[in-house]
């Protein structure tokens, strides 16, 4: 679940640093932007929140499973 937690701030950390970042438009009027950082950013969100729900939905699932018995 740590692992998890620290991906997700990762992820935060990468949109963050694409708007600090910012876009550029130079002379000939190419944009420049750091746009790798969104798709790592989706990318670590996302498993980020996997390895962290994962792990609660055991504890959830395996608790109400052994009321039962």
């Amino acid at each position: 679940m740590k692992i998890g937690a620290l991906l997700i701030l990762a992820g935060l950390g990468c949109f963050l640093a694409f708007n600090l970042l910012g876009s550029t438009l130079d002379a000939q009027g190419f944009l420049h932007e750091p746009f790798a950082l969104l798709p790592l950013g989706y990318l670590l969100l996302f498993t980020g929140m996997v390895l962290t729900l994962i792990p609660l939905l055991k504890r959830v699932l395996c608790k109400g499973h052994t009321k039962e018995q």
